[in-house]
């Protein structure tokens, strides 16, 4: 008998990939679960509680600037001066003017933001907070306060609005496809490798090379499959029956057990041919079985393997040999 270890046979490439083929719908299952529990626990992650979300509103503000004494426009207001000017005096007394008692004016100074993005008669002012009625709210005030403000500063001729929204929920660029993909991958990467681990850890005899693992008896061949295979199998056994004489044989099970009367004839054949179910015995249960009857001083000549799939054959040795 072979001792050996199975590492060193190596992987049946072959083998790998027909099985590999059989569990392609778990395969994909496993694709399609990963990238939608990515996208679950993407829209989980990215959830905001309402409490915390934001919303956004802003106008556009047209500056129509006096001129000096000299006849030149005033040009000393760019975004930082407006800023400045929004947080303080005259322009937040005139804001908390044109707001209900409960809107303290550090809340107000920090939803407002102005800023000039080209032109600087065009002021943009955005308004920013944690609920949408406060933030309109604000950004009403603070454009009334602008065009009061523009009727009382000497700098301006006027101040108006030509353009305000009303608030909208701040939104998050969506990863959701990335999310999908990468739980995809993970599903996808997750199913082979413990495919692999599982190819890797199953030893059940369904080929000749898994026989060849773990003992040096001959490979006799199919009973079933396609024809070629049987034609192969009935010429290996009158071989040896014409070679030895009385070949019994001898059908393993991996839950069955030899009486005493089935050694008996085992050993009073002149040669045994172990016949094992296909993909249903393990390669350790057939060296122990093996090693009983060579105890019981059963003289083993070979290895059969019965009920095969003859798909699995017809993909495995060609279909001009299945």
């Amino acid at each position: 008998m072979r001792d050996r270890r199975y590492a060193d046979d190596g992987m049946d490439i072959k083998k790998y990939l027909i099985c590999l083929m059989g569990k392609l719908p778990l395969i994909f299952g496993a694709v399609i679960g990963g990238a939608l529990l990515g996208v679950i626990v993407y829209a989980v992650v990215r959830t905001v509680p309402e409490s915390e979300r934001e919303y956004t509103a802003y106008a556009k503000v047209y500056l129509d600037f006096a001129t000096d004494e000299t006849g030149e426009v005033y040009q000393a207001y760019n975004g930082y001066t407006w800023n400045d000017l929004m947080a303080a005096d005259p322009i937040m007394e005139l804001m908390l003017r044109h707001l209900p008692a409960d809107f303290t004016r550090e809340e107000t100074a920090a939803a407002v933001r102005a800023e000039i993005l080209s032109d600087i008669r065009l002021l943009t002012i955005t308004v920013t907070t944690n609920r949408a009625q406060r933030t309109d709210a604000i950004l009403g005030a603070a454009v009334g306060a602008l065009e009061t403000y523009g009727g009382q500063a000497k700098e301006f001729l006027e101040i108006h609005a030509i353009q305000k929204t009303e608030a909208a929920l701040v939104v998050a660029d969506s990863r959701m496809a990335q999310a999908a993909l990468v739980g995809g991958f993970l599903g996808l990467f997750l199913s082979l490798f413990g495919f692999s681990l599982y190819y890797v850890m199953d030893d059940r005899i369904f080929v000749a090379g898994d026989v060849r693992k773990v003992t040096d008896l001959s490979f006799v061949g199919y009973p079933s499959g396609g024809e070629r295979l049987q034609q192969d199998y009935q010429a290996n056994l009158a071989y040896l029956r014409e070679k030895r004489g009385d070949v019994r044989i001898c059908e393993v099970d991996q839950d069955k057990s030899f009486s005493g009367e089935e050694l008996q004839e085992l050993r009073r054949a002149d040669g045994v041919v172990l016949s094992l179910p296909f993909g249903q015995i393990h390669g350790t249960f057939l060296f122990y079985v093996s090693e009983q009857l060579k105890t019981q001083d059963c003289a083993l000549c070979g290895v059969a393997v019965r009920d095969a799939d003859e798909r699995f054959l017809r993909k495995y040795y060609g279909k001009n040999k299945a």
